[in-house]
């Protein structure tokens, strides 16, 4: 503050150097032209990226292959419910055995001849009744449901793309915004270093004020790099996330224009809009009663199973016929069978305790979740208010700062104000524009978290 007011008595006492010849200021509505060429209306918009990003997300690619496994598992089992056909054809060589010779009396014998090959050509299938009844159906509602989670998550990913997209997309203007920002600033801090230069040569300013100025051109320089920088890393992260490593990109939403803010309510009357859109919540609902789906048909092991079977045999020679004659003989046989295996029943067991706790982590999950998304709809909502609160706050610094350029510069069209007052009122002006471009861009990043949050960025999902 010191060094402003000695600068600019310095320059009120010479009037001669307040404006050096060939150096005159820049007109404040250069920065207005900048900023429009800036926006470009084929350029790319939020929405428009959040779309480009569900095509090319790895994520969601990936849950497009499950939903595909899901697919495949259900038709697997539901093909458990055909009963179980088979066939079998065998040659067997047997090891030569004498005759069995039996005395029947009367001087006469019978010959019992033990044959060396045997032919068999077998079919048989069986019906698993019991499992039609206490297991099936619901392990194929529970495929079913499985499928549903695949797809829901897929949808799911989709949004999460999509706000990632769109923020960066914000993320990206703002670091444009900052870049032609601090160029401004640094053609702010030339022209008044070329000034101070002026009045230095004639003496009228010490050489410490020069080094002064001269150290904070080095530093809007330094900045100008370091947003630079940091815009390219903006525009990588963003050019990644819609899938356009080569396009040129250009921003196609002015984010100058008024947007309606979301009207607040209660906490928790978001709390059940959210949890009624969010596909996060379908995805742990569905999970979780697939889950005791599962657990409610693998009970079934517990009990004996009651199947149906039928055999047909064609063979050479067939075991049944007495005595064996080198013949293919036809023979059939079919029964019911009841079984039950120990083995089953503790398995079952152990597998009902591990579908109990899974279904038990998918509820903890889901009430993580709903404890996540009320400070999430409430940090949201804070986030819009305050960035509403900024943007009226910055309307009305910027209102006094161009009141402010106006006063200085026909003060110095009647020599009553010198150029630095100019700049600096430039610099004020600026400062507040900036605080204006960044109220706005935090209105568009907290709306859009709060409609995530919401879910009301679920239709827009494929």
């Amino acid at each position: 503050m010191k060094f402003r007011l000695s600068l600019v008595l310095c320059l009120a006492a010479a009037p001669a150097f307040a404006q050096p010849a060939g150096r005159a200021v820049a007109p404040i509505d250069t920065f207005d032209r900048d900023l429009d060429a800036l926006f470009v209306k084929t350029g790319l918009t939020a929405e428009q990226a959040a779309a480009r990003a569900q095509n090319v997300s790895p994520t969601v690619a990936r849950r497009i292959a499950e939903v595909d496994a899901a697919i495949a598992q259900g038709e697997a089992t539901e093909l458990q419910r055909l009963p179980q056909i088979g066939g079998r054809l065998s040659y067997t060589r047997l090891s030569f055995i004498p005759a069995a010779v039996i005395p029947a009396g009367g001087g006469m014998v019978f010959t019992i001849p033990f044959l060396q090959n045997q032919y068999l050509a077998e079919g048989s299938v069986s019906v698993p009744l019991s499992d039609y009844v206490l297991r099936y159906p619901k392990l194929i509602d529970a495929a079913h449901l499985g499928e549903e989670v695949a797809r829901v998550s897929k949808r799911s990913a989709e949004v999460s793309a999509s706000q990632d997209a769109r923020l960066a997309y914000y993320e990206w203007v703002r670091s444009k915004l900052q870049v032609l920002i601090a160029q401004r600033q640094l053609v702010q801090v030339q022209t008044t270093l070329t000034q101070v230069r002026a009045l230095a040569e004639v003496q009228r300013l010490s050489r410490a004020d020069l080094l002064r100025v001269e150290s904070q051109e080095a530093e809007a320089e330094q900045t100008v790099v370091v947003l630079q920088n940091l815009a390219d890393l903006r525009e990588e992260q963003l050019r990644l996330l819609i899938g356009v490593p080569e396009e040129r990109l250009a921003i196609g939403e002015d984010i100058r224009a008024d947007i309606q803010a979301p009207v607040s309510g209660r906490l928790d009357e978001l709390i059940k809009i959210a949890t009624s859109r969010r596909l996060e919540f379908r995805v742990l609902d569905t999970g979780i009663e697939a889950k005791e789906k599962q657990r409610s048909a693998e009970k079934s092991g517990q009990f004996p199973r009651l199947s149906a079977f039928a055999v047909v045999d064609y063979a050479n020679p067939n075991p049944r016929v007495f005595p064996q004659v080198e013949a293919f003989k036809f023979t059939w046989s079919a029964g019911l069978q009841l079984a039950w295996t120990l083995n089953d029943t503790l398995l079952e067991r152990t597998t009902d305790r591990r579908l109990e706790a899974e279904t038990n982590e998918l509820r903890a999950d889901r009430e993580n979740l709903v404890r996540g998304t009320r400070i999430e709809l409430l940090a949201a909502e804070q986030a819009v208010q305050i960035a509403i609160h900024a943007l009226a706050t910055s309307q009305k610094d910027l209102l006094a700062a161009e009141e402010g350029y106006r006063v200085r510069k026909e003060l110095l069209n009647a020599e009553r104000a010198t150029a630095v007052e100019l700049v600096d009122a430039e610099t004020v002006l600026t400062r507040a524009r900036i605080a204006s471009l960044n109220a706005r861009v935090d209105l568009r990043v907290a709306m859009a978290q709060l409609a995530h949050a919401l879910g009301e960025d679920t239709s827009k999902a494929k």
